[in-house]
Formats: structure tokens, C-alpha cells, sequence
């Protein structure tokens, strides 16, 4: 018996948005994953492969502490491959987001009807820098709040959240994004602020545990090798790292979900859509807060 697709665009609690959030993933993961390696692999493999690099390097530590040498060797912590795992690490994260808000964009613009990879790819062109532009004042004005105080930088936070939602499911300038995020927001904060915990705290412990492994690994092979065999760490610790961005989906699909639960909250978008298809044997429209009526 065919599972029944999951309605996007409707009133959720605290548990139905979190069991919505593992039941989407469960039913979609496939396609998911296969359209995340295809269009956002690249950002990955990188990052990954920077990020071994910088942990083989680290495995000379590893070894002069086991030994009890006082040298690291020449190994900087804040080396220029730092800062690059830190770009591609922001590139990375950035390319998964928009991969999952434009699948979870077409599959209800779709009927609920899995997306095909050239049309993620399509919607994954046309957004990927902008998000990747706004994310940057974004991300700042959270840091910023957080150093000033940390209650504003969680409000901001929680509020921001769905801002590349936003930008992508209704076409919104910066401006129009950043006052819309304040207005779904109204009402709903601390059940999103709920919601955002619970799925870090999963989302945290499996990545946790993925560099949980990566380090004991490379301080395993660091201690019983010779320097030669740094390239494989860095080689095994690259394949676990990739593992470790697969978790980033939760958080993704969490807040895609969040941000029409409070659409719908706001704006009865669902109901309107649900009334347009009224009296047809067509499905109903895809509703836009700024779009005009037709006569």
C-alpha cells in the first residue's frame, strides 16, 4: 500500500512538526539524497577533503602527545586551511538548504509528486547565490547579538530562520524576507524555539558522533604509524566528514516545515488553496501572498 504524501502547507503543533519532519525524510530520502550529492557534492567533497587535510595534518599532535614529545611539529590551528574548511563549510551548508527548500518547493507545487532532479537543479541555480549573499548580514546580525547578549542572538535566530524559506517560496527582496520573518513569527516563537532546540540537539548528536569516530580514528592511526600514513587519515576522515553533513537535512526540512505551518497560521494560504480547487478535478493552484488576483 502506497504511503500517503504529507500535506505541506498546514497548521502544525510542536509534535506533528517534528514527526513530520522524520516522516518527510523517511519518505523522501532517496530522492533527497540522491538530488543533495548530485547538486551540492561538489561543496561537500570539498569541505570534507579540506577538513581531512587540516585533521591529518593535526595527527602529528596527536602522536607527540601519546609520545610524549613536546612538539606538534609546524602545524598552525589558524592556518589558511582553516579558514578555507570555514568558507566551504558555509558554501556547503548554504547549497543544502537551498537543494531542500527548493524540493520541499516543488513537491507541493507538484501535487505532493516527487521532483525531478533538472527542476532542483533549476530552482537550485537561480537561488543559490542569493541565499548565499543574504545568509552573510544574516549570520552576522545574529553573531553581533549573541557577543552583545545571548538573548538577542537566539530571538534573532529563532525569527531568521525561516528567512531563505521566504526568499524562495514567495519571491521576496531582503527587506520584504527580513519584515516578513518578524511578522509569521508573532504568536509562535517559543513553539519554534522548541522545535529549533529539539532538531539541533538530534541533528548535533549525530554529527557529534560522526567527529566523535573521525577523532578517534585519527588519534588511533596516528599513534601506532609513521608519517606516512597521514594521507589515509585524511582519506577516511573526508569520507566520515561527508557523513556528517547528511545530518544538516533535519534542520533544513524542520524549519521548510516551520516556516508553512506558520504561513498558514498567518495567512490561511492552505485553505485558500483547498477553496480554489473547489468544484474542479484539478488541483489547486499554488497560493502567493504577493501574487495578484486574476479576473
Amino acid at each position: 500500500m502506497a504511503q500517503q504524501k504529507i500535506e505541506l502547507r498546514k497548521v502544525r503543533d510542536f509534535s506533528d512538526n517534528l514527526n513530520d519532519t522524520f516522516l518527510f525524510i523517511k519518505q523522501n530520502f532517496k530522492p533527497m539524497l540522491t538530488y543533495v550529492f548530485g547538486i551540492a557534492g561538489l561543496f561537500m567533497l570539498t569541505a570534507a577533503i579540506l577538513n581531512g587535510m587540516y585533521q591529518s595534518q593535526s595527527a602529528g599532535i596527536f602522536r607527540d602527545v601519546f609520545s610524549g614529545k613536546r612538539s606538534g611539529g609546524n602545524f598552525e590551528i589558524f592556518s589558511g586551511l582553516y579558514f578555507f574548511i570555514i568558507l566551504f563549510s558555509w558554501l556547503t551548508a548554504t547549497a543544502l538548504q537551498v537543494v531542500v527548500i527548493a524540493y520541499m518547493k516543488l513537491y507541493e507545487e507538484k501535487d505532493k509528486e516527487t521532483p525531478l532532479f533538472d527542476e532542483v537543479w533549476s530552482l537550485f541555480r537561480r537561488n543559490f547565490l542569493t541565499i548565499a549573499l543574504y545568509n552573510i548580514p544574516i549570520v552576522l546580525l545574529m553573531l553581533i547579538g549573541t557577543i552583545l547578549c545571548v538573548a538577542p542572538g537566539v530571538y534573532l535566530a529563532v525569527v531568521l530562520a525561516v528567512f531563505a524559506p521566504v526568499v524562495m517560496m514567495e519571491a521576496e527582496s531582503f527587506s520584504g524576507a527580513f519584515n516578513r520573518c518578524f511578522t509569521l513569527i508573532k504568536e509562535n516563537f517559543w513553539q519554534s524555539l522548541g522545535i529549533y532546540i529539539v532538531i539541533a540537539i538530534v541533528s548535533s548528536f549525530g554529527s557529534g558522533a560522526i567527529s566523535l569516530v573521525v577523532g578517534i580514528i585519527t588519534g588511533i592511526m596516528a599513534y601506532f604509524s609513521t608519517d606516512n600514513i597521514t594521507y589515509t587519515v585524511g582519506i577516511v576522515t573526508s569520507i566520515l566528514n561527508v557523513l556528517g553533513f547528511v545530518f544538516y537535512l533535519l534542520i533544513f526540512v524542520a524549519v521548510t516545515l516551520n516556516y508553512y505551518n506558520l504561513v498558514e497560521r498567518y495567512d490561511g494560504t492552505g485553505m485558500v488553496r483547498k477553496l480554489q480547487g473547489l468544484g474542479t478535478n484539478q488541483s489547486p493552484t499554488t497560493y502567493h501572498p504577493n501574487t495578484e488576483e486574476e479576473y
